[in-house]
């Protein structure tokens, strides 16, 4: 039981060191191989086998996926822009036009997911490069900028004197 908190471990300090769910998803897409469905990272080998990791990394890439299917449409746009920005692509209506063209957001689908929700992913990726192609500007793609706190009730008139 020791491969499992190890691998574990290792797994929780690199999924949490990526912004986003969308971020998770790619990352964990990253390390399947696509002809085979089998994952690999010959870093953590080390630690468990090849089928315990691939074990642990299927499930990770399932939970990251519902995670991602559970965006707003403008949440899913605006992960879309932070990861073509974090591509260092500077022509992001480009890249969002070839996602639309060839369909690479495809491969992030885990196996055995249901009909249903695979629908439902390609429709909300596909709709927020539409946004990302014809609507770059829209202000609701802005990230969200925080504001001061609010106090939490009513603020009394009087001052107390010293």
């Amino acid at each position: 039981m020791l491969w499992e908190d190890q691998l574990a471990s290792y797994l929780s300090h690199a999924l949490a060191s990526l912004p986003g769910p969308f971020a998770k998803l790619v990352f964990l897409t990253s390390l399947r191989d696509p002809y085979t469905g089998h994952y690999i990272h010959e870093g953590w080998a080390s630690c468990a086998s090849s089928d315990e990791v691939h074990a642990m990394l299927r499930e990770a890439h399932r939970i990251a996926f519902e995670s991602a299917l559970e965006l707003s449409l403008i949440a899913t746009a605006r992960e879309l822009r932070k990861h073509f920005q974090a591509l260092g692509e500077p022509d992001e209506s480009r890249v969002a036009g070839l996602w639309l063209e060839l369909e690479p957001y495809r491969e992030m689908i885990p196996e055995g997911c249901p009909a249903i929700s695979r629908k439902f992913f390609t429709s909300q990726l596909r709709f927020g490069l539409e946004v990302l192609t014809h609507a770059p500007h829209w202000s609701h793609l802005q990230e969200p900028v925080s504001s001061p706190l609010q106090p939490l009730g009513p603020q009394s008139p009087h001052q107390l004197a010293n």
